[in-house]
Order: structure tokens, then sequence, then C-alpha cells
């Protein structure tokens, strides 16, 4: 009897024992594989990291000139040299000393480690260079709104389509003076309008306020609010 029962107690604990080593083993090998997948894909930045870097000139001021220089890593002192010339829209060569030294130091100390920690930049502060990891390069970094831009695109475009709505409306209903010029010409100035702003905004958004374009960065020189 004893023996019988050992051997239904076995039959009955194996097959459980059995399963829940392989699912455990299954789990593991889950767990391990994305883990190489995380480690495979490059650090991701939240939009909250994004704006929160975007939010300081200086620091567009910096990932301006780094995508300027592509994959390249750059020296804190040509860096600092650019970023103070942006800054003051002066040449480089014009600088001072202390006016290159202060953003020298702002940089080394405080932004570069944050761009670093956001995973935007590599950052050496022992060999001075600084350089885009592969997610900044990714990056494609446009600015709508910046100092001494009062309205935004998006706010120009929505105004825009309210004047020309309240305009044809007006238009339509024979509103004194509007009357004078033919209902065509009206129509036609508002195409126009729209036209022209769409130009100019494909390439304010293309070219002009794009960081790492040709040239300084959009708001080169304008003071800081």
């Amino acid at each position: 009897m004893s023996s019988g029962t050992d051997t239904d107690m076995s039959g009955a604990v194996g097959p459980d024992a059995t399963e829940t080593v392989a699912d455990r083993a299954e789990d593991h090998r889950a767990a391990q594989e994305g883990e190489e997948e995380e480690a495979a894909v490059p650090g991701s930045i939240s939009n909250d990291e994004l704006f929160d870097v975007l939010s300081n000139r200086r620091r567009r001021y910096t990932l301006h000139y780094l995508k300027q220089n592509g994959d390249e890593p750059v020296e804190m002192g040509d860096l600092s040299t650019k970023v103070a010339a942006w800054e003051l829209g002066i040449e480089p060569e014009a600088l001072a000393y202390d006016e290159r030294k202060r953003v020298h130091t702002s940089l080394y100390q405080y932004h570069a480690p944050k761009l670093d920690d956001a995973g935007i930049v590599n950052y050496d502060s022992q060999r001075g260079t600084i350089e885009l990891t592969r997610a900044g390069a990714d990056l494609d970094l446009y600015l709508e709104a910046v100092a001494g831009r009062e309205i935004p695109w998006s706010t120009y475009l929505l105004l825009l389509s309210v004047f020309g709505a309240s305009l044809m409306g007006a238009v339509w209903l024979d509103v004194p003076p509007l009357t004078a010029i033919p209902d065509a010409t009206w129509g036609l100035f508002v195409a126009v309008a729209f036209l022209a702003s769409s130009a100019v905004f494909v390439y304010d958004n293309r070219y002009s306020m794009r960081l790492g374009g040709e040239g300084p960065p959009p708001e080169a020189g304008e003071d800081d609010d």
C-alpha cells in the first residue's frame, strides 16, 4: 500500500513540478530576450525631456552647432566660442575673453551634462569634447515660437482663416463698401494670401526655423526675455 501510494503521489506531483520549471525557464528566456532587445534599441527621448532641453537658448545653440558638425566630436572650446558669438550677434574673432569664458563655464558645468543625462549627447568632461548620440542625431528639431516671435505660425494661420472666412462672408452678403470690388477679385485676394502664407510657412519650418540648418540658429542675436 505504501509503495502504491508513493507511486500515485509521485505521478501526481511530477507533471505539475515539471510544468512549473518549464514555465519559469520560459519566463527567464523571455526576460533575457526583452533585455537584449531593449539594449539594441537606442535610448528614446520623451517629449518632456525634449521640451526641457529646448527651453534654454544656450542648449538650443549647442544642438544647432553639433548638428551642423554631424557625427564628429566637437571641442568644448570651439563650441563655447560659437555659442557666445551667436548670443552676442558678433563674429567669433570679436569676442572678449570674459564673454567666451562665461559661456564656456556654463556649458561645461551645467548644459553639457544636462544634455548628456537626456541621452542627446555624449559629453566627455575629461577630454573636453561633446558629440551627438544616435538618438540626438535622429532628432529633427523645429522651433515654432522663440524669443522675439510674438505670434506662432499656428495662431497666425488660424487668424488668417478666420479673416478669410469673414471677408468672403461679408462679400457674399454684399456688405458695403466691399461691393465696389467684384466678388472674384476678393476671392483671388484671399487665395493669394493663403498661398503666400503657406509658401513662407514651408520655408520657415524647413530652413530658417530648423536646428542644424545652414548658418546661425533661427534666433541668433536676439535678446533673451
